[in-house]
């Protein structure tokens, strides 16, 4: 749940270099986002299983254009 007095954040998605995405995905939850993505070509393995471990969905390295497509 977010914070008192802010924005309630579904999805975080995260365009920035995989050195930077760690951060981003720790402030993601702090602000109480639902989820994280990470773009194609955005890896963090550790960020990955902090955000797992603080119970949001997280997607790692992957569009969701094209995962979009894939859907049919």
């Amino acid at each position: 749940m977010a914070p008192a007095g802010t924005i309630p954040v579904d999805v975080v998605d995260v365009f920035v270099n995989s050195d930077l995405a760690g951060q981003v995905a720790d402030e993601a939850v702090v602000k109480g986002a639902k989820a994280v993505w990470f773009q194609l070509g955005v890896i963090d393995e550790a960020a990955y299983e902090r955000t797992r471990a603080a119970g949001l969905d997280m997607v790692m390295d992957r569009c969701p254009a094209i995962a979009y497509k894939s859907l049919g």
